[in-house]
């Protein structure tokens, strides 16, 4: 028998006892090929530090930090009067661009900002990314069924999450408290499937 974390979606679907779930919401209308293959993304959940960057969050610090002393070293050594000199007085074509706005030293600065920025909000202590695959599939219910099918959906997503105790009435809160992520989640659905519809060859 293969370990949890082995399996497919579908097979913890079936290792759960949620098949009949699963084709509950297909029977009640729900594209089964794209539901099943919504469920199959659900490594994305997965959003430890080291999954997300290779590395842990400490790590992670230490990396930003050295790439602000980088900026700062470079800031020193292009105010040197080698460099300076190189890329002002005899402009060395090496040296031309040193001092164009942005220069590296404010790009890597930067980066550092933005990166440091986003830690904020991703990591294990946000789970954007779950929300984001739970709204997928809560978006394929409701486009196709008109209906969130609360009991089915807990029951499939909390087998592909093994989380057997993902109760009806935790879903219920979660899909309240997360509406703005299914709305964007419907949409973007919509989108795909009018380019796919529009792609098709007349009949």
């Amino acid at each position: 028998m293969k370990h949890d974390d082995a399996l497919s979606g579908i097979e913890r679907v079936q290792e759960h006892g949620a098949l009949p779930d699963l084709e509950a919401l297909v029977n009640e209308g729900c594209d089964r090929e794209e539901l099943v293959a919504a469920l199959e993304t659900s490594f994305v959940v997965d959003e430890s530090w080291q999954t997300l960057i290779g590395m842990g969050l400490p790590q992670f610090k230490r990396a930003l930090k050295q790439i602000q002393s980088c900026a700062d070293i470079i800031d020193r050594l292009n105010r040197t009067d080698l460099v300076f000199g190189l890329s002002v007085d005899h402009v060395d074509p090496l040296f031309a661009a040193l001092h164009q706005s942005p220069t590296l030293p404010e790009r890597l600065r930067e980066y550092v900002a933005i990166l440091d920025h986003r830690r904020g909000q991703f990591g294990p202590k946000r789970n954007l990314r779950a929300h984001i695959w739970k709204a997928s599939i809560v978006a394929i219910v409701m486009e196709d069924t008109r209906s969130p099918h609360d009991e089915e959906v807990s029951a499939v997503v909390g087998a592909v999450l093994n989380r057997p105790k993902y109760s009806v009435k935790a879903h219920q809160k979660w899909r309240t408290d997360h509406e703005a992520f299914i709305e964007m989640m419907r949409a973007k659905l919509q989108e795909r499937r009018h380019r796919r519809s529009s792609a098709l060859p007349p009949i």
